[in-house]
């Protein structure tokens, strides 16, 4: 049974744009890693997170001009400092938003609430081809402050939408949901997932889906920027 778009908004890419999927794990190091390092070059970077040295050094050059990077040295003898996560992740927060970037299905389910949602999914050997987001991961993150009982979920592979909507039972909702199955953007983000029962949307992709989701999303994202280490110190409300 097909469950019905919460939103169909796609945005055209941009070209050169920086906040694109593999473009994303750049910043992700940025604001996880390099944050910690007084300089790095860019094959330092390019090893760690697999990417070309090409993507990477295109990524620095546009975070140089936007004053976000400091470079000094030439050629391979380069090397970079960041200084100014709280402005890249505002300026992340202007240029991605859940909600116009990826496509979402609302359903209700016969199950009776989230344990019993999660059970049948463990029990189904398709709980590392989802990934908990929103609400759902800000509470595996011990972060949860709303009374929402929804269960999120990140599709991983497109291909087990119609298995995965057997297992759990659900029939298309048109207003609200008790299930949610998105669709992801940042699938390379996706990847960073550890490998527990089941995976869980990254802490930061948590905190920046939540950020612009019209259910209590801000109110969270902010909830957990106050809470987890790694937000705590890149988020600057206001």
């Amino acid at each position: 049974m097909k469950g019905r778009f919460l939103m169909s908004i796609n945005e055209a890419p941009v070209e050169k744009n920086i906040y694109a999927d593999k473009s994303a794990l750049i910043l992700d190091w940025l604001l996880r890693i390099g944050i910690d390092k007084e300089a790095f070059s860019l094959r330092e970077v390019a090893t760690e997170i697999r990417v070309s040295i090409g993507l990477v050094q295109k990524v620095f050059g546009i975070l140089i001009v936007k004053g976000l990077l400091h470079t000094e040295g030439v050629r391979t003898a380069k090397k970079f400092s960041f200084k100014k996560p709280a402005l890249l992740l505002k300026n992340w927060l202007e240029q991605y938003s859940i909600i116009k970037k990826c496509k979402m299905k609302t359903y209700r389910s016969a199950l009776q609430g989230k344990v019993e949602l999660l059970d049948a999914l463990r029990k189904s050997n398709l709980n590392q081809k989802v990934a908990l987001a929103l609400h759902s991961a800000a509470e595996f993150y011990e972060c949860k402050n709303t009374n929402l009982n929804t269960l999120e979920l990140y599709v991983l592979d497109s291909a087990i939408m119609s298995k995965l909507e057997e297992i759990l039972q659900l029939e298309p909702q048109e207003r609200g949901y008790e299930v949610l199955l998105i669709e992801p953007y940042y699938k390379s983000l996706l990847n960073l997932s550890s490998d527990k029962s089941i995976k869980i949307s990254p802490a930061l992709l948590t905190f920046l889906d939540l950020y612009h989701f019209p259910l209590r999303g801000q109110e969270q994202a902010e909830f957990m920027a106050q809470r987890i280490p790694e937000l705590k110190r890149i988020y600057k409300n206001g």
